[in-house]
């Protein structure tokens, strides 16, 4: 690899960390870098995108001696990037805000309408469908296994006593998207932008006020990048200033893209019990406040 960037980025490094499968810190003699490698070449189009728009909130990608984005490595191919500090300490909140402004940022300068046909509705009708559907009946099979149980732990006695809600939950899963199937039934467009879609506190510079990857960057519906950060982090959810004051004041969402977002956020997350009876209190404590913070949530749009 130290070769390969002295030969295409004229850089020549000194020291090498692998700091995890596909990414490298570089010690070189003007400062610190990282290469990530990468399986195929889909980021290109994307980079093409963000250079086109002028969107800023990205960290800068170095260019190798053809001009070029990546460079073979080993079949991969390999991008280089500055290295930014992205160790704020225990500034989550911070790191929330900034990313739900970037969001917001990234959103609205890459809006636009794209043309569908029936049949991309009919697909996501059943992909969503078939997701509620594998929840619902993971669901009835621990609410099943725990009622014939003559001396349940508190785990399950509180699943038992709550499971209506995931169940109420599920069924307005299927109410909303119901209700954006109604609405739609005569669309030919929606509207799509770029997506970060890989929310994570390291990925995220303060300091610097970028974002640190674009690998998982591609152009979707709106609703996607808010739905996939509290599938990744939950907890967020306890926290809905976020989202109204940073997002959805700069943003105005649609109808469409509402019903199928609080659609959505009614899919229940997947939890399961293991040997540690306090670590399953935990976990459906936090899918309880979910269930709530969702309720919430939806009254606010």
């Amino acid at each position: 690899m130290n070769e390969l960037i002295l030969q295409y980025y004229k850089i020549q490094v000194v020291g090498l960390i692998k700091l995890t499968q596909n990414v490298y810190k570089l010690k070189t003699n003007d400062g610190y870098y990282v290469a990530k490698c990468v399986e195929d070449k889909h980021i290109e189009t994307i980079y093409e995108y963000i250079e086109t728009l002028h969107i800023h909130c990205f960290v800068q990608i170095l260019l190798n001696k053809n001009n070029e984005l990546l460079t073979p490595y080993q079949n991969k191919y390999l991008y280089l990037m500055p290295y930014v500090d992205n160790n704020q300490g225990l500034l989550k909140e911070m790191k929330i805000k900034y990313y739900f402004e970037t969001l917001a940022y990234l959103h609205y300068n890459s809006f636009y309408f794209t043309k569908v046909n029936q049949q991309y509705f009919d697909t996501l009708n059943s992909d969503i469908l078939r997701i509620i559907n594998e929840r619902t009946v993971y669901y009835e099979q621990m609410i099943q296994n725990f009622e014939n149980i003559a001396m349940r732990s508190p785990s399950q006695w509180m699943l038992v006593m709550n499971y209506y809600r995931i169940y109420e939950a599920l069924c307005s899963a299927r109410q909303y998207l119901s209700q954006y199937l109604e609405h739609t039934k005569d669309y030919h467009q929606v509207r799509v932008c770029l997506n970060y879609k890989h929310f994570d506190y390291d990925h995220i510079s303060l300091k610097s006020k970028v974002l640190l990857s674009i690998d998982n960057v591609c152009i979707d519906l709106p609703i996607y990048d808010l739905f996939d950060i509290y599938q990744r982090i939950p907890d967020i959810l306890f926290d809905l200033d976020c989202f109204s004051e940073y997002y959805f004041k700069k943003i105005e969402i649609r109808e469409d893209e509402k019903l199928l977002l609080c659609c959505l956020m009614n899919v229940v997350p997947l939890i399961d019990y293991g040997p540690d009876e306090i670590e399953n209190i935990i976990r459906l404590s936090r899918l309880l406040y979910y269930l709530d913070s969702v309720h919430n949530f939806i009254g606010q749009l």
